[in-house]
C-alpha cells in the first residue's frame, strides 16, 4: 500500500476520480471571498460540502424521557432529521448552522469515482477541528462511486457555522493491488442528496 502524492492524484484525476476537480489548493471562492481550503494538496484532496442538503438531527431527548425516548436503530434508520436552511451572505459565502450537542448529515460537492486499485481514508479539516467539530466520515472502498455522505458532530456548547461549497474534509488516498471485484454495496452511486443508513 502506497500513500499517493499530488502528482499521482493529478494523474488519477484524468480519469474523473473527482468531479469537479480542483488541481491546486484554493483558499478563495471564485469571486475572491476567503474560503476554507479545498482542492489538491501535497498528499491528499480536500473535498467540499455540498449546498444541496444538510439534515440536522433533533432527538427531542430530555432527562425525563431518557430511558423511554427515541432509540436510533442503524438497521432501520429513517432519521429524526430536519433540513437546515442554507444561509447566504452578500460576499458569496453560504453556510448551514449546526446546533450544539447534535449532528448533521451532508454530502460532498464532488462526485467521487474510486478506481479499483485505490482506497481512501477521510479526515476532518484542522480549521473545523480547532472549533471542536468532529467529522465522522468512513473510508471509501475501491470501485465505489457517488457523493460521499458525511456525519458532522458539534459537541460544543454553541452553534457552529458549517460552510457549503468550501473545504470540509481531506481524503488521503492509497494505491493498492487491484481488488478482485469493485465495491457493489448498497451505498453505490449515491446521489447528491443525503443517503440514510440501510443494511
Amino acid at each position: 500500500m502506497t500513500l499517493l502524492n499530488d502528482k499521482q492524484i493529478s494523474k488519477l484525476a484524468e480519469n474523473d476520480i473527482f468531479l469537479p476537480f480542483v488541481g491546486e489548493k484554493r483558499r478563495e471562492l471564485d469571486n475572491g471571498t476567503k474560503a476554507i481550503s479545498y482542492g489538491l494538496s501535497q498528499s491528499g484532496y480536500d473535498i467540499r460540502l455540498s449546498s444541496v442538503e444538510f439534515l440536522v438531527y433533533d432527538s427531542n431527548l430530555t432527562l425525563e424521557n431518557f430511558f423511554d425516548g427515541p432509540v436510533i436503530d442503524p438497521k432501520d434508520y429513517n432519521g429524526n432529521l430536519e433540513a437546515a436552511p442554507l444561509i447566504e451572505e452578500p460576499n458569496g459565502s453560504c453556510y448551514f448552522v449546526l446546533p450544539s450537542h447534535t449532528f448533521a448529515l451532508g454530502t460532498s460537492l464532488e462526485l467521487i469515482s474510486m478506481p479499483n486499485d485505490v482506497f481512501a481514508i477521510c479526515q476532518g479539516k484542522s480549521t473545523y477541528g480547532r472549533c471542536g467539530l468532529i467529522a465522522n466520515i468512513l473510508p471509501i472502498e475501491p470501485g465505489w462511486t457517488g457523493h460521499l455522505t458525511m456525519c458532522l458532530v458539534n459537541p460544543t456548547e454553541t452553534a457552529m457555522r458549517i460552510y457549503a461549497n468550501e473545504g470540509i474534509a481531506q481524503l488521503v488516498l492509497f494505491g493498492i493491488d487491484e481488488t478482485s471485484k469493485p465495491y457493489e454495496g448498497i451505498y453505490q452511486n449515491q446521489s447528491a442528496r443525503v443517503h440514510l443508513a440501510a443494511v
